[in-house]
């Protein structure tokens, strides 16, 4: 067991519903300790209260009164870079939600403060801590399946109508695209390498909001292979990653896998892994039978490992695994789709400059 004078002393921005998901895997890890928790929402009076923990409705002062060693920033997207440089200027290391912020300029000026001030940022990407991610990656590079072709993807779901009575849902920028898919496309970005071309289709014709619905969307990588991500959040289906992961406890799991990569010796499906492959001969081709072969996981955790991350980032004993920049990145390459929907050609994400 940690000492408590050891264990790294947190405050909560934003007590949603991914707050109080980072609230009760903060208050069950050794390595941190919750102090404080800021939302201006009555209803986190009482979830503060039931915790044992002190309620601000101002975040500025909870960062002021408490002796924060990080801070975990849940709050609306839009007010993820205010928050931030309020941090930074109390030099306050932060896990900051995805998206980053609400635009990539608003995020580099963010970065830039971060950088320039010394403070660590790690941003909650967090399926990258996925044991399935992990080995994807080994398979990719180790040549297992030969030449990366292409990919597919699919997010399919049917939010309740009740999920739309919180207005900034309904609005430009809180639709599924920044929402949901931008993990996709992050996953897809760690994968697969930079992206260079986006083209995007995308309607709101079920729901008649200001935010989209369905779409469809091309990505081209720097290295020339080809992806195509449909999605929906109109539609019950068992593909997406938290039907196959059982990712979000929230949404029960259906197991079935919602991504393939196809290469030129072989394929796998993502994220329950299962690779395929012809059967062994002289030459490989559609007339030999093609086998699987499932390829065995630990058990997920993601979100502990983000945050146990966060605690050893804090303690400097440890790297972000998804920094500002490379977070921004993915925020690029999710503006530009709904840029290309909109423009109706492909567009090239925004360039985002190193440190």
């Amino acid at each position: 067991m940690i000492p408590s004078s050891q264990q790294v002393r947190l405050g909560i921005v934003g007590v949603g519903a991914i707050g109080r998901r980072h609230l009760s895997l903060a208050r069950a890890e050794p390595a941190c300790r919750v102090i404080a928790l800021a939302d201006p929402s009555p209803e986190t009076v009482g979830i503060a209260s039931a915790a044992g923990l002190r309620h601000y409705a101002c975040y500025a002062e909870m960062a002021d009164k408490e002796r924060l060693d990080g801070a975990i920033v849940a709050a609306p997207t839009q007010e993820h870079a205010p928050i931030g440089m309020q941090l930074v200027g109390r030099r306050i290391p932060m896990l900051v939600e995805k998206p980053f912020a609400d635009t990539v300029e608003a995020g580099l000026g963010l970065a830039a403060s971060a950088e320039s001030g010394g403070v660590a940022v790690c941003v909650g990407h967090h399926r990258r801590f996925d044991p399935a991610v992990t080995a994807a990656k080994r398979i990719l590079r180790s040549g297992e399946i030969g030449e990366l072709v292409g990919v597919s993807a699919t997010w399919a779901v049917r939010k309740p109508d009740s999920y739309f009575k919180v207005r900034w849902r309904c609005r430009r920028g809180g639709g599924p695209v920044l929402i949901n898919m931008i993990h996709d496309i992050d996953l897809l970005r760690f994968l697969c390498g930079e992206i260079e071309s986006v083209y995007a289709e995308t309607t709101s014709r079920h729901r008649g909001l200001e935010v989209e619905d369905s779409g469809a969307i091309m990505l081209r990588f720097s290295g020339g292979v080809l992806c195509t991500v449909s999605f929906s959040d109109s539609s019950p289906s068992p593909w997406g990653w938290e039907r196959a992961t059982a990712d979000n406890p929230a949404i029960p799991p259906a197991g079935q896998n919602c991504y393939h990569f196809f290469g030129s010796a072989g394929s796998f499906e993502f994220p329950r892994i299962r690779l395929w492959a012809y059967e062994s001969g002289d030459e490989p081709g559609w007339g030999r039978r093609i086998l699987a072969k499932d390829h065995p996981l630990p058990p997920r955790a993601a979100l502990k490992e983000q945050l146990r991350n966060f605690c050893d980032v804090v303690r400097g004993i440890a790297q972000p695994l998804v920094t500002a920049r490379d977070a921004l990145g993915t925020l690029a390459a999710a503006q530009a789709v709904d840029s290309s929907a909109r423009k109706g050609r492909p567009v090239r994400p925004a360039s985002i400059p190193s440190v």
